[in-house]
């Protein structure tokens, strides 16, 4: 597949960025956003991460690709009747122009750090999602990402909007082969549910060893709306996602897991954050992650209950498994309240091997000791694996378990 690209990032000016917009017929509100976030970038330092390891990364080597060749969009009915829109982001300016200016920067701020700023800037992959009042959608849709070209580097911008009343069942999956080459992922999400709305989300990550990704993804949760958001982990070779669900309106609420499994050398964060402002609103959340070999996660987790929530019920829970004595894993969940009026809260990490005891009795009904910890670490992972409607997707990722165990 051949791909356009920029040149490499350290011969962009604002001047370009401007020409490559009105060069595609962008909107002239767009150029000027992405102008002010490419300045912004240009103008600033790489975040510190204490907890990424950015050490090795060559950001001046960076070419982004500069067209939609890394976005597939798959659907199994036509559902143009019914007012759904899948599409790419790119293609929907020109269709739905009003709809993506009042959303788009709506949910994730791009002057947070570089890496967003440059989402902003440079996007031309990614997708847009609008469910109408009302719809609801059976089967799922999906949006499958890949890197085109070794060493290269894809931002997309995903925007989903859902009506009241919508639903709909999205996944996004970020996937490539083993490349020998940095090659870079920086994709920022962006969700809006309505009121009464219901999205089941899941952001599936299975990129090659050498990928750096670098990505954000937030959801604004409308009254009595609902998400069930399921995130699995395996590839790259740095990840950085931060992540939010903000529970806005009254009686919104968002059930959320994630499986995490890293070998190798691979160093894997993730920053979950949960935002409670409406009146009982209520949230799940459990985070499940294995390690083994020489790597190293981070769980870096937060629950904020704001003044003015009321009667909120929330839990946030992440359990760790070490495979190998080398291989480590950082929990940090965390819990701020600003109100008196909470109904239930709290928060929970445990990290440890696999229990001696659980392996002496599967070993004493005659399972070997290999085939227990197979067994462990899949059930371990159920939860989250069930999340997945796609049958071959979620058969894909548990080979792909199997073969890290």
């Amino acid at each position: 597949m051949t791909m356009k690209t920029f040149p490499p990032l350290g011969e962009i000016s604002d001047a370009l960025v401007i020409e490559t917009s009105r060069a595609a017929d962008e909107p002239a509100w767009l150029t000027e956003q992405r102008a002010e976030a490419w300045r912004f970038f240009a103008s600033v330092e790489p975040p510190y991460w204490r907890r990424t390891d950015l050490s090795k990364f060559k950001p001046d080597q960076v070419i982004a690709a500069a067209d939609t060749a890394a976005t597939s969009l798959y659907q199994e009915e036509d559902l143009t009747e019914q007012g759904v829109v899948l599409t790419t982001l790119a293609q929907a300016l020109h269709s739905h122009e009003t709809l993506i200016r009042r959303h788009l920067g709506a949910a994730i701020e791009p002057t947070r750090h570089k890496f967003l700023a440059l989402n902003a800037a440079l996007w031309k992959d990614g997708v847009f999602l609008y469910v109408p009042k009302n719809v609801s959608v059976e089967l799922p849709l999906t949006a499958v990402f890949s890197m085109p070209i070794p060493g290269g580097a894809i931002v997309p911008r995903n925007l989903i909007i859902l009506d009241d009343g919508a639903s709909v069942t999205f996944v996004e999956e970020y996937h490539s082969i083993a490349a020998s080459d940095q090659a870079f992922a920086a994709p920022v999400t962006e969700m809006f549910l309505g009121n009464d709305s219901t999205l089941r989300f899941i952001a599936v990550q299975t990129w090659g060893e050498d990928v750096y990704h670098i990505g954000a993804q937030k959801a604004r949760v409308g009254r009595g709306a609902a998400i069930e958001w399921a995130a699995v982990n395996l590839g790259a070779r740095v990840q950085h996602i931060e992540a939010e669900t903000a529970l806005e309106g009254d009686g919104s609420r968002v059930e959320w897991v994630a499986a995490t499994f890293a070998g190798d050398h691979q160093n894997l964060l993730t920053a979950p954050w949960l935002r409670h402002i409406g009146a009982k609103t209520e949230a799940h959340m459990d985070f499940k992650t294995v390690v083994k070999d020489q790597s190293y996660t981070t769980f870096d987790g937060m629950i904020k209950i704001e003044h003015q929530s009321r009667a909120t019920v929330s839990r946030l829970e992440e359990h760790a498994l070490h495979l190998s004595p080398k291989a480590r894993s950082d929990s940090i969940p965390g819990l701020m309240i600003d109100t008196n009026d909470v109904a239930r809260a709290g928060h929970a990490s445990t990290s440890g091997e696999v229990d001696e005891e659980q392996l002496f009795y599967m070993r004493s009904r005659g399972i070997p000791r290999d085939e227990a910890i197979h067994l462990i670490v899949m059930g371990f992972f159920e939860p989250v694996l069930d999340r997945i409607p796609n049958d071959a997707l979620r058969q894909r990722i548990a080979e792909m378990i199997e073969a890290k165990i």
